[in-house]
């Protein structure tokens, strides 16, 4: 696996598979993923779940197991440690001191979750990512199902899958709820539109769920975090199909998907308890973005002249405690609390990372499906962050991972393709040339 050093290339290796321990390690991992559908904490509280702490121990495991860094993740890391050194800048003169070290090692940990999939992935992407998504897929549906049970009262407890009357399942915010649910959806689609037999049609189960509970969360910035992912998928895989037969398909499962959402829709907007919501919540704005006092476009406003007053930031944690309500939008979030510094920091590895994975599609390889899926996941995320802070969300990590794991494999393959098929150059010209690449990073 390549690491952060850099020199001459490997001599080949006989291909073989994974070895025992390796298999062990990823079937660990498999079943901490499966507990990501529980991260209920204290309202307020730092609290870790049953999931940090399983994902802590698999990153030490992994690691002694030989996993090591693309050294491709050089300058992403590097911008996520801008980051943290703004927010350590701001927060030499913050106001709530108690707040800044959780804050700061939360941001840590799941930097460092970023890196260990993003490597973990890219030591083997097909195998490894299909491996991760139907985890995360199993968690998706185990939350979706206590939300949509806990909706209609039919659980035991069901008060505790609800937040004012909306489906939270095993999460805090029906806002976090709904978005998590939205890459398992795209992959369960993909599945779809890939299937060969009849027999593949049990997965329009579980996608009604995902649907249904998705629907039931009345984030109106999950809904529209899919709607764009959604169509960035559909846009994409019929754009890299390889076949008229595949294209084909994936219309025939664009109508099927159409189908399926429109008659979850309709059948649960046939509850008289849903389509009251429902009506309330499918308005763009709500009173509470425009209150002129205490609103979020207001609170937005005042957190952009906060940053404009102090360039350098507050610290973590602490605009929300200033100002008694959160940004809801992750740019200012990330700007009010390390200033420029972490801002534009952390901007800028979401445009690299838009950029990397939009050039990584149009590479051919046997895993381009699933970095569809995870890119498409990844701008409805990023464009939902307009509207909500993101950057404590533990799925969001698990996707920033994936895809880059991804994309440096598939760019690995380019650039191996390339070298293959590329003419043999003069001696003194390949000299020069290896010179030269020793400083890419």
């Amino acid at each position: 696996m390549d690491g952060w050093q850099t020199g001459g290339s490997a001599p080949a290796r006989p291909m073989r598979g994974p070895s025992l321990a390796i298999r062990i390690g990823e079937a660990f991992l498999f079943l901490v993923l499966l507990t990501g559908f529980y991260v209920k904490s204290q309202q307020g509280q730092d609290q870790p779940t049953p999931y940090d702490i399983l994902m802590v121990g698999t990153v030490g495991l992994f690691f002694l197991l030989g996993l090591r860094l693309p050294r491709g993740l050089g300058w992403p890391a590097a911008l996520w440690g801008l980051v943290v050194i703004g927010y350590g800048i701001g927060a030499m003169d913050a106001l709530f001191l108690d707040r800044v070290k959780p804050s700061l090692m939360v941001t840590v940990y799941l930097i460092g979750s970023f890196l260990f999939f993003a490597s973990f992935v890219y030591a083997d992407p097909a195998r490894r990512l299909t491996q991760m998504f139907w985890a995360y897929t199993a968690a998706a549906c185990v939350a979706a199902f206590l939300g949509v049970g806990g909706y209609f009262g039919v659980l035991p407890g069901s008060e505790s899958f609800l937040v004012f009357g909306r489906a939270t399942g095993t999460f805090n915010d029906p806002n976090v709820f709904g978005p998590f649910l939205v890459a398992p959806v795209l992959f369960l689609g993909l599945k779809l539109s890939e299937a060969r037999s009849l027999r593949a049609l049990w997965m329009v189960a579980p996608l009604g769920l995902l649907v249904l509970g998705l629907l039931l969360s009345f984030s109106r910035g999950a809904w529209g975090n899919l709607l764009l992912s959604g169509i960035l998928f559909f846009v994409l895989t019929l754009a890299t199909s390889r076949s008229p037969r595949q294209t084909f398909r994936l219309i025939g499962f664009g109508a099927l998907a159409a189908f399926i959402m429109v008659a979850v829709v309709g059948v649960a907007l046939s509850s008289p308890k849903v389509s009251a919501l429902f009506s309330e919540r499918a308005s763009l704005t709500q009173n509470y973005d425009t209150d002129p006092q205490h609103g979020r476009f207001e609170s937005q406003a005042r957190a952009f002249q906060m940053a404009l007053d102090r360039p350098f930031g507050i610290g973590p944690a602490q605009w929300a405690i200033l100002n008694n309500l959160d940004t809801h939008n992750v740019y200012l979030h990330v700007l009010v609390a390390g200033g420029f510094l972490s801002g534009l920091a952390f901007i800028a590895f979401l445009l690299m990372t838009a950029v990397r994975g939009w050039r990584a599609i149009s590479m051919e390889n046997q895993f381009q499906g699933l970095l569809i899926v995870v890119y498409a996941a990844f701008i409805g995320h990023i464009a939902e962050a307009m509207i909500i802070d993101i950057d404590s969300w533990r799925h969001f990590y698990l996707l920033l991972g994936m895809l880059w794991g991804a994309v440096l494999a598939a760019e690995r393959r380019g650039v191996a393709r390339r070298q293959m098929t590329a003419p043999r150059a003069a001696p003194g010209i390949s000299g020069a040339s290896a010179a030269v690449s020793g400083f890419r990073v």
